[in-house]
């Protein structure tokens, strides 16, 4: 399967919006859905945050998987080095299986070493048995016991 992977700017987010809405809502937005003018205002600035990487799979001008990361820097002994954590990765179940999320991750690996980080660390729920098997995969080591702790705000 021919694809391509490509970071999401401001030229292709509405690509990207259309994925996210597939997998909210488990279906592709209608035509009246995609005619609909959107304020993609703060989603651009977002976007140029330097520390936010943002990589998309392509497959017949269509997006089907992305990965998003994140480069938190260190002080201290670390001499302002700190990790790429992947916040996340998705890939659409009709294109799961096929490399995709290998390629992805392989996309964060060389971002690692082109920022030149002490590495790469990532969450993932430990009832989630293949998504552990598949990062170990990648050269992805447990690191002791952690719980994953979320505080939600109300929206406003």
């Amino acid at each position: 399967m021919e694809h391509a992977i490509v970071r999401v700017d401001r030229t292709n987010y509405p690509m990207f919006d259309d994925m996210v809405f597939q997998r909210i809502n488990g279906r592709e937005k209608a035509e009246h859905e995609r005619a609909e003018v959107q304020n993609f205002g703060i989603v651009y600035e977002t976007l140029d945050n330097e520390n936010l990487f943002i990589f998309a799979a392509s497959v017949e001008d269509k997006f089907v998987g992305w990965i998003s990361l994140v480069y938190i820097p260190k002080v201290g002994r670390t001499k302002g080095k700190g990790h790429l954590f992947v916040d996340e990765l998705w890939v659409n179940p009709t294109f799961r299986r096929k490399g995709i999320a290998r390629v992805l991750m392989a996309e964060a690996d060389a971002l690692s070493k082109e920022l030149n980080t002490l590495g790469l660390r990532l969450y993932v729920n430990t009832a989630n048995h293949e998504a552990i098997s598949f990062y170990q995969t990648c050269g992805y080591a447990k690191q002791g016991e952690a719980f994953f702790m979320d505080k939600q705000w109300k929206s406003r």
